[in-house]
């Protein structure tokens, strides 16, 4: 993932922690912060990678 993607998940991550805050859903706050601290420590999640590109025409064409 190139840095400026990791910096538009950094801030979706973020802003989906002060939702949760907001919401008082605890569970799913810390669950954020956990990523936001995991990224930044240099985790990969396997569902914030690019997927292949066989598997993307897939999704793009049910999507259609």
């Amino acid at each position: 993932m190139n840095p400026l993607d990791l910096e538009v998940v950094n801030v979706l991550i973020f802003q989906q922690m002060l939702d949760a805050v907001e919401a008082e859903c605890w569970d799913e706050a810390a669950m954020a912060l956990y990523k936001l601290y995991a990224i930044e420590e240099g985790e990969c999640f396997t569902d914030l990678m690019d997927q292949p590109s066989q598997t993307r025409a897939t999704i793009e064409a049910s999507a259609a």
